[in-house]
């Protein structure tokens, strides 16, 4: 037999998803005696080769594509562990009531929130600057140019274990934000890497929450109420969370739904199998 009928009887199998092995006994002992006795020219090694690769290059993206999420949940859920530990530390060194102590405007500013951040920073290891080069996004990637007043779009902290942080005190809360995977590491965008939280009146961390869906009319509504030139409660109104807003703001609210693993569109699908490309 020629080495291209040996190749399309013991190697065409391959292309379609099967294995050698898989073969009748029969068949797999002439094949084995072909491949043995016998020998493939440069151009049919060269073919079996680009069949190989086709088949890879099908198969490789849907791999690297079910591995990404899973690596996001992975560390969403080891910075909410380690925030969450460090805001218990925080206060049982400076007692209860840090919402209260820390958050407090006295008509000018808020005297005491470098202190707060600070013995936040302690707990979480700061060792440097994070620094930004992509721009950031939404959490349905409809706008580059995020807002989010309560807090920080771009985590300025970095953290021994690479991820980024920001904490910052306005609106009478105790804000912290969080890149789960850095500055260097993509998506970069609100609600898929980088997560909101606050400190509630119990000395403990919460998750951000979308409390209301705006359409785009009521958001343009809204936007009369902004500060000249400015979209600041326009934009993160409801603490927006949705592949269907067009709000500066949207992935505000993203964080409770990351924690709980349900879509804010879907309350039957998960969030991190379901993010928005």
């Amino acid at each position: 037999m020629t080495g291209q009928a040996v190749l399309a009887t013991c190697v065409a199998p391959l292309a379609g998803g099967g294995r050698l092995l898989a073969l009748s006994s029969s068949v797999f002992g002439y094949c084995k005696n072909e491949y043995k006795h016998g020998a493939f020219t440069l151009a049919e090694v060269l073919v079996t080769l680009g069949i190989i690769g086709v088949v890879a290059a099908m198969t490789m993206p849907t791999l690297i594509g079910n591995t990404k999420p899973k690596e996001l949940e992975a560390q969403f859920k080891k910075a909410h562990s380690m925030l969450s530990q460090a805001v218990i530390t925080v206060a049982d060194e400076k007692g209860v009531g840090l919402k209260k102590t820390f958050a407090t405007f006295n008509g000018t500013n808020y005297a005491n929130a470098s202190e707060i951040a600070n013995a936040i920073y302690n707990q979480m290891k700061v060792t440097g600057t994070c620094t930004y080069k992509d721009k950031v996004k939404t959490y349905n990637k409809a706008s580059d140019n995020p807002y989010v007043d309560l807090g920080t779009v771009k985590p300025s902290k970095l953290l021994a274990n690479g991820m980024c942080m920001q904490v910052n005190v306005n609106g009478h809360m105790i804000n912290i934000t969080v890149d789960i995977n850095g500055a260097k590491k993509r998506p970069n965008a609100l609600g898929q890497d980088i997560f909101y939280f606050y400190i509630d009146d119990n000395d403990t961390l919460q998750p951000k929450r979308m409390s209301k869906l705006y359409t785009d009319e009521e958001v343009e509504e809204l936007k009369k109420g902004d500060a000249s030139g400015v979209e600041n409660w326009s934009s993160q109104a409801g603490s927006p969370c949705s592949a269907k807003s067009n709000q500066r703001g949207n992935g505000l609210g993203c964080a409770y739904y990351a924690l709980i693993n349900q879509s804010p569109d879907d309350s039957t699908k998960t969030f991190w199998e379901n993010l928005p490309k």
